[in-house]
C-alpha cells in the first residue's frame, strides 16, 4: 500500500521554494487531492478547501506545504496525465501554482522534468485560443500564452533546441503513423530534451519544448486520423470487390476476418487516452492499428489506396460506393412521412421536385464531421467545472454538454455510439443552416436536413427503449441532445419556406 511520510525529520520544514501562499494553496489544492485519490494516498487535511479560512498559524501552514511536498514525491508524470485526460481535469490557475511549484524546486529530479513537460503544454493548450489550436504556431505565439507561468520571453535560438526545428519538418512530411514511428522522431525529441540538461528549465527552452510537444502531438493526430481514415477507405475497395475475409495476422487477428468484422472493429477503435505518444512503449496500443492499415493495404495492392494525411480542415471526399441510398419518405420529426402531407402550394411542390433530384449524404461526409468533432476534442482536453464544450465545423460553432462530450473521449457502448450520431447530425445542419445564410445555397442545407430527418425516428425508439430498460440516466441524456437537434431541424425548415417564397411570386 502507498502511503504518505509526515516524519518531519527528512527536510525539517517545507521545502524553500513552496513559499505559498493561502490563495495559491487553495487554488492547487484539488490537484493535489484528486492525484492523492487517485494514487490511493492518504487525503488532504481538508474535505473541501473553498470553505476553510486562510491559516491561523504558522504550524497549519507548514504542516499542509508538508502534505503537498509529499504528493510530489509520490506521483509521476504518468499520473498527471490519467488525471488530465478526464473531464475533471484542473483549472488555469491550479496548473499555474503546480508548474511554479516545479519550476521553483531547487533540486529538481528527472521525474521532476518529465511533470513539467507534459504540464507545461498542457497548461498552453488550456489558455490558447480555439483559431490557434488548428493554426500555425509560433514562438511568439506560445511565449505570450506561457507568460503567467515563466514571465515574459524574448524570441532566443538556444542551441539545445534547434534540433526540434529539424524533427518537426522531418515529421511534417509523414504520410502515415508508421512514417512517424518507423524513423524514431518521438524518440529524437526525448533525447534532445534530456540532453539540454539544466537548460531545459530556462524560459526560452520551455517555450521551444511546449511550442515542440504541442506541434508533434497535433500531427501525431492528424497521422492517426490518416490511419483510420485510409483504413474506412480500404474496407469499402475491399467490400466493392466482393472480399468476403482478410489475411489479418499481423495485426494479431486471424487469418480470415470478416470484412462486418472489421468494420466493426474500425467504427469502435477509439485512441487510448491514458497512454502518452510520447514514450516508446506506449506507441504498442498502436501497433495493432498500423498493422491492419498494412493487411488491407497489401490485399488491395499498394497502389489502390494512397497514403492519406487527414486534419481538422480536409474537405470531404464521397466515393459512389459508400453512398448511403436517399429514402423514398424521409421521416419529419413528428414521425410522418413527408409523402403523408400533400404540398398545398406551388412552391411546395417545387421544393420537392428539388429535394428528389439531390442526393442524400454519403457515409464518408458524415464520418468527416464525427472525425473532426473527435480530433478537437483530443487536442484540447475538457476543462473541470466547464458544463459546456465548444468546438468548431466548417467555421461554425458547436456546443456539446458534458455527457456528450464523454461520448466521444471517454465513453463506450451503445449508448455513446447513439450520442455522437446524434452531435454529428446537429453539426452538420448546423454548418449547413450558416452555409444557407451565408451564399444561399440550398443543396447542403437539403443533404443535412434530409439526413438529420432520417435519424430521428431512431434517437427516439433509442428513447424508448431506454426508459423501457430504466436507464433514466442515459434516457434524459439523449432526449436533450435529441431536443437540441429538433430545433435546429424546426430552424432549417423556415430557411426552406424562406427560398420557397420568391419562386411562388
Amino acid at each position: 500500500m502507498i502511503t504518505v511520510s509526515t516524519d518531519r525529520s527528512r527536510e525539517g520544514s517545507p521545502r524553500a521554494n513552496a513559499n505559498h501562499s493561502w490563495d495559491e494553496f487553495r487554488q492547487v489544492y484539488p490537484i493535489y487531492s484528486a492525484l492523492a485519490r487517485q494514487r490511493g494516498l492518504p487525503d488532504g487535511p481538508y474535505t473541501a478547501v473553498e470553505k476553510v479560512h486562510p491559516w491561523a498559524d504558522q504550524k497549519t501552514r507548514e504542516r499542509d506545504l508538508l502534505w503537498l511536498d509529499e504528493v510530489d514525491r509520490q506521483i509521476l508524470a504518468v499520473h498527471i496525465r490519467q488525471f488530465l485526460v478526464t473531464p475533471a481535469a484542473a483549472r488555469e490557475e491550479g496548473l499555474r501554482v503546480f508548474l511554479h511549484r516545479l519550476l521553483l524546486n531547487p533540486k529538481k529530479e528527472i521525474s521532476d522534468r518529465d511533470k513539467i513537460d507534459l504540464l507545461v503544454v498542457q497548461y498552453f493548450v488550456l489558455r490558447a485560443p480555439q483559431s490557434l489550436i488548428g493554426a500555425q504556431i509560433e514562438f511568439s505565439d506560445v511565449a505570450q500564452i506561457l507568460a503567467p507561468v515563466l514571465g515574459e520571453v524574448e524570441a532566443t535560438t538556444l542551441e539545445c533546441c534547434e534540433p526540434f526545428e529539424r524533427i518537426l519538418e522531418t515529421a511534417q512530411q509523414c504520410r502515415s503513423l508508421r512514417d512517424l514511428v518507423e524513423q524514431g522522431l518521438m524518440e529524437q525529441g526525448r533525447l534532445v530534451k534530456e540532453a539540454a540538461g539544466g537548460m531545459f528549465y530556462d524560459p526560452a527552452a520551455l517555450v521551444s519544448i511546449c511550442r515542440f510537444n504541442f506541434t508533434l502531438r497535433r500531427i501525431f493526430i492528424q497521422l492517426l486520423h490518416g490511419d483510420l481514415r485510409a483504413i474506412g477507405a480500404a474496407l469499402n475497395e475491399l467490400e466493392r470487390r466482393s472480399f468476403k475475409t482478410i489475411d489479418c495476422r499481423r495485426a494479431g487477428l486471424s487469418a480470415a476476418e470478416t470484412i462486418a468484422k472489421l468494420r466493426e472493429f474500425h467504427q469502435h477503435w477509439k485512441a487510448p487516452f491514458q497512454t502518452d505518444y510520447s514514450q516508446g512503449s506506449s506507441l504498442r496500443v498502436y501497433e495493432q492499428l498500423m498493422c491492419l492499415r498494412q493487411d488491407l493495404e497489401e490485399t488491395l495492392g499498394a497502389a489502390v489506396v494512397p497514403a492519406a494525411r487527414s486534419s481538422a480542415s480536409v474537405t470531404s471526399s464521397k466515393p459512389a460506393e459508400t453512398e448511403v441510398a436517399k429514402p423514398a419518405q424521409p421521416a419529419s420529426p413528428g414521425g410522418k412521412s413527408s409523402a403523408e402531407t400533400p404540398p398545398s402550394t406551388a412552391s411546395k411542390e417545387a421544393v420537392s421536385s428539388r429535394e428528389q433530384k439531390i442526393p442524400n449524404l454519403g457515409a464518408a461526409e458524415v464520418d468527416n464531421f464525427e472525425e473532426r468533432i473527435w480530433e478537437q476534442l483530443i487536442a484540447t482536453p475538457p476543462v473541470r467545472g466547464r458544463s459546456m464544450t465548444t468546438v468548431t465545423v466548417e467555421g461554425t460553432r458547436v456546443l456539446l454538454s458534458a455527457w456528450e462530450v464523454a461520448a466521444f473521449i471517454s465513453a463506450s457502448g451503445q449508448d455513446s455510439d447513439d450520442l455522437r450520431r446524434v452531435i454529428v447530425a446537429r453539426a452538420m445542419l448546423s454548418a449547413a443552416i450558416e452555409r444557407r445564410k451565408r451564399i444561399l445555397d440550398f443543396r447542403v442545407l437539403q443533404q443535412a436536413l434530409a439526413h438529420a430527418r432520417s435519424e430521428i425516428p431512431r434517437f427516439q425508439e433509442r428513447i424508448d427503449h431506454l426508459k423501457r430498460t430504466l436507464k433514466t440516466d442515459s434516457a434524459v441524456n439523449l432526449g436533450i441532445s435529441v431536443k437540441r437537434l429538433l430545433a435546429l431541424v424546426e430552424e432549417a425548415e423556415q430557411l426552406q419556406k424562406g427560398s420557397a417564397a420568391p419562386e411562388e411570386k
